[in-house]
């Protein structure tokens, strides 16, 4: 039982409840209310956590992430445009990885992302090289809830560009087809079902029309979902132009739109695209902090929502954000669309607390299991600290969480019922050991890829 706090359900009804208490029992949620009504007695609980007014609230769910990336932080120059940023360094240091460097990546973002309460995330792009056993046996011993897509292509390019991808990111189409079901058929479901295998084809310009139906075939064939980089800057569109058509209809006559399918980034839809999206009911991942950073352009969040499409959030990688604190994604969210709008209504504090919960679980196809703090669901959850001067007085927690918080204050995080991190210490991880190889491996990446 965790008492005494305030509970930010975020269910239908956005409940909250002020010196509340949740009950888990093994897995799942058992209650959920006012602390007056449970009566408990001595023995009845094998733990109780007084939560001493501290926020509890569903734990957060990070849709677009490259694990790869975390090693990449401050070692990529800041202040470049997408695709130099991506030829020049981003693809030549990812190409230059082995398995190790995949896996202390892939520690080192998991880490990152527990401490400031991320219980649930969607990597979108794993490359051979990365090792997939390695980072799914990293997910499987950290305890979160991991999407692991694995990356397909045909054609060296981006866009309109020929032969622009490093030599060490290219993959054979078959190679890679074949790795997925290898996966799948080894990690889907594992870890009492907190690991999915998706497919993760690359962005237009390195598939061919050919490739994506066949991705479209295959995610039928084994229930997987698909996750996709899609109208992330100009060149997206010019491309998609070329071709006479628009991203929407592009990827809706493939056939990859539809539940379980998320599309990354989405700065340069069109109406007539989000309206695609609303009526096969696929997701859109908004970075807000990578899109800024890159200079791509702000999506369209508000007029998306506003007909229909599920928008999550996600903190994409670590030399475009820089961080993987969804917390401190929510605020530049919500800012955003006020600012572009000049409507201090265009997306409310709530509004971009479920993109990043409830959303987030509905683009997973989990939204009945996780997402909020309801009877029946997972006990996926946060418990965040809100005794800091930045958070008082703590009047409104929606507020100061959306506002005021960072992934810093999350003091302890629970996933599937059991705590992986309490009061500060990562149970499932040993953090000085992360923290050691990352930097030597970072060091030796730099003279590997010849950039130093």
């Amino acid at each position: 039982m965790i008492r005494d706090a305030y509970i930010l359900t975020l269910n239908a009804r956005n409940d909250i409840f002020e010196k509340g208490s949740v009950i888990v029992e093994d897995d799942k949620i058992n209650f959920v209310g006012k602390a007056e009504r449970i009566k408990e007695k001595d023995g009845a609980f094998e733990k109780v956590i007084d939560a001493g007014s501290n926020i509890i609230m569903p734990g957060l769910i990070d849709t677009h992430v490259h694990l790869a990336q975390a090693l990449l932080r401050s070692i990529v120059p800041d202040d470049v445009r997408l695709i130099e940023w991506l030829k020049n360094w981003v693809w030549p240091l990812q190409g230059s990885f082995d398995k190790e460097d995949g896996q202390v990546s892939a520690q080192l973002c998991m880490l990152e992302m527990l401490r400031s309460g991320t219980t649930a995330f969607v990597e979108s792009l794993l490359h051979t090289r990365y090792g997939f056993d390695g980072i799914a046996g990293v997910a499987l011993k950290s305890g979160m809830r991991a999407v692991l897509s694995k990356a397909v292509m045909d054609i060296p390019g981006y866009a309109g560009q020929k032969d622009v991808i490093h030599p060490g990111m290219v993959e054979d189409r078959d190679e890679s087809l074949n790795e997925f079901k290898r996966m799948h058929a080894k990690w889907n479901g594992a870890g009492a079902g907190r690991i999915q295998v998706w497919l993760g084809p690359r962005t237009p310009g390195a598939c061919s029309e050919s490739l994506y139906r066949t991705v479209a075939q295959i995610a039928r064939e084994y229930t997987a979902g698909v996750t996709m980089h899609l109208a992330e800057v100009k060149e997206d569109l010019e491309y998609f132009s070329s071709l006479k058509t628009s991203p929407g209809e592009f990827v809706n006559r493939l056939g990859l739109t539809g539940s379980r399918r998320i599309f990354a980034h989405c700065v340069w839809l069109s109406e007539d695209d989000m309206r695609v999206f609303a009526k096969t009911g696929t997701s859109v991942a908004h970075c807000p902090s990578s899109n800024m950073k890159l200079g791509s352009g702000i999506a369209p969040v508000s007029e998306m929502l506003r007909l229909g499409v599920n928008v999550c959030l996600g903190c994409d990688g670590g030399p475009s954000n820089d961080d993987y604190d969804m917390i401190r994604e929510v605020k530049l969210a919500v800012l955003l669309q006020k600012g572009i709008n000049l409507n201090p209504n265009a997306l409310t504090a709530v509004e971009a607390l479920r993109m990043a919960t409830v959303n987030g679980a509905k683009a997973l196809g989990l939204e009945n299991q996780i997402g909020s703090i309801e009877v029946g669901k997972k006990a996926d959850l946060i418990i965040v600290d809100p005794r800091r001067p930045h958070l008082f007085p703590n009047i409104n927690p929606i507020s100061n969480i959306v506002y005021s918080a960072t992934g810093a204050d999350v003091r302890s995080v629970m996933i599937d019922g059991k705590l992986v991190m309490e009061d500060n210490q990562v149970l499932t991880l040993d953090e000085d050991s992360i923290l050691k190889a990352a930097s030597d491996k970072a060091e030796k990446l730099l003279h590997k890829s010849g950039k130093r």
